[in-house]
């Protein structure tokens, strides 16, 4: 599709005016996280060498991203597909290296993670793009599939992302949910306390206030596509996977 950009930086297409309050504050977060990976880490996400601080999680990210990269293979039509969340880009890069008659836009709102994604993934099927995406009308009806990896909590109001969402689906287009936390009602109190503690002890309690959670009510429009086995059979053969739900809406 064609991007209605304002400008265009370092291969960035910008679509809407920045705004750097949550950006600056991610980065500062992320560092401290030890989540900034040099290039040559990036270039190898979802594989991470086992010395690195967070080597667990991408452990387990290894997985889900490989389910769905089997389901993208599997889709025999070029689609067009808009990645939320991108981030550095390594998502974005699979998505198009796997599906390489299809056309990928990454888009976030972070311009470092955007400008490094640009430069380190270079494909012809892919774009990288800054905008909010509750002022993107030109996306009405425009993409088959897209993809909120591990970013469903960055957004407030999920019934407001979800219908927007659908709005940019062309028919028979889907969305995919994939490593993002959903609780039950009554453990949503708890959950946001531990959040305003964990971004406490960091340093940076006002994270808390763009980090959101959202309840299993808000999904029941979707499907489920994989789900977490907690069974004991698991656990005494050490078989680790990803503790989220991939879930899928199908327009």
């Amino acid at each position: 599709m064609h991007l209605n950009s304002l400008y265009v930086k370092n291969n960035v297409h910008f679509l809407t005016a920045v705004q750097s309050d949550f950006s600056d504050l991610y980065i500062a977060v992320r560092t401290k996280e030890q989540r900034i990976l040099t290039v040559a880490q990036i270039q190898s996400l979802p594989y991470l060498d086992a010395l690195s601080p967070n080597a667990a999680e991408w452990k387990l990210r290894q997985k889900s991203t490989s389910r769905f990269i089997d389901y993208l293979k599997s889709k025999k039509a070029p689609l067009s597909i808009l990645d939320i969340g991108c981030g550095n880009g390594w998502f974005s890069h699979l998505l198009a290296k796997a599906s390489p008659l299809s056309h990928v836009i990454g888009l976030d709102v972070n311009t470092d993670e955007l400008f490094q994604a640009s430069k380190i993934f270079n494909r012809q099927n892919l774009n990288y793009a800054y905008g909010d995406i509750f002022n993107l009308n030109a996306f009405e009806g425009q993409f088959d599939c897209i993809t909120l990896n591990a970013c469903v909590q960055y957004f407030s109001d999920f019934d407001h992302l979800f219908a927007t969402l659908k709005s940019f689906l062309k028919p028979h287009g889907e969305i995919h949910i994939i490593d993002s936390p959903f609780y039950l009602q009554k453990d949503l109190a708890a959950a946001k306390e531990r959040t305003h503690e964990y971004y406490s002890q960091l340093g940076y309690p006002e994270m808390a206030t763009y980090y959101f959670h959202h309840s299993y009510a808000s999904i029941k429009d979707f499907e489920i596509l994989y789900k977490p086995q907690r069974s004991v059979i698991n656990k005494l053969w050490g078989k680790k996977d990803s503790p989220f739900m991939w879930l899928c809406y199908k327009n």
